[in-house]
């Protein structure tokens, strides 16, 4: 299911060079279950728009995990995943524990293929997710926590506010307030300057970048 969205800038009028392409609100996308139905999830964005699992390149969504239990697998997708909120939980692989999801806001690169396997620390866990054909494309996730203005990375594509609130300004001057559970699609426009970025006191976003494996420049720089 599509998110809810809608075009941005919502404070003024946007102009048609405007790298932000729409923004969307946590709260108000549907949750839909798992490949494996052993959870739910909701789905931020995903490029191309409308594709299903067999056909996107990137996709970014964020996952509701209440209970111990199995990841889907997903062969031919590298992932990346990173606490949002609740108590975490320890991933196993092949009978031994490859990696323990405690600390909030580091992100956690694995591949799709791997059979994974949680056990949660406790309380229900909240957790951001990337997923990104190889074949087509890298991505990462950057998280930014300073105060002060600063550029985005090279080839940003989404910005979610994991944390506190932030702003996006482009260089006509607009300016897109994002709160906590809100996000910006950025357009893929290299011809398109990419907005400035203000976080808030305490506040903690998380950027994802991709690079489509036609680009030259195989690097996600800040």
């Amino acid at each position: 299911m599509a998110p809810d969205v809608h075009s941005a800038p919502a404070s003024g009028m946007v102009a048609r060079a405007s790298a932000i392409a729409f923004v969307g609100e946590l709260g108000r996308i549907a949750a839909v279950p798992w490949k494996n139905e052993g959870g739910q999830t909701r789905e931020l964005c995903v490029e191309p728009p409308e594709a299903d699992f067999g056909s996107f390149v990137w996709r970014a969504s964020v996952a509701d995990v209440g209970a111990d239990g199995a990841f889907s697998t997903f062969a031919g997708i590298d992932r990346t995943i990173v606490l949002l909120e609740g108590g975490g939980f320890t991933m196993h692989s092949e009978g031994r524990q490859v990696h323990d999801l405690a600390r909030a806001f580091v992100p956690y690169p694995f591949a799709g293929e791997q059979a994974i396997t949680v056990q949660l620390h406790g309380a229900p866990t909240l957790d951001f997710n990337l997923m990104v054909r190889r074949e087509y494309a890298e991505g990462r996730v950057v998280v930014v926590a300073q105060q002060h203005a600063r550029s985005l990375p090279r080839h940003s594509v989404l910005v979610y506010v994991a944390q506190g609130a932030a702003s996006l300004s482009d260089e006509y001057g607009l300016q897109q307030p994002l709160r906590r559970g809100e996000f910006a699609r950025l357009r893929e426009d290299p011809a398109v300057p990419l907005p400035d970025l203000v976080c808030t006191p305490g506040s903690v976003v998380l950027v994802v970048c991709i690079l489509r494996t036609t680009d030259k420049d195989l690097s996600c720089k800040r």
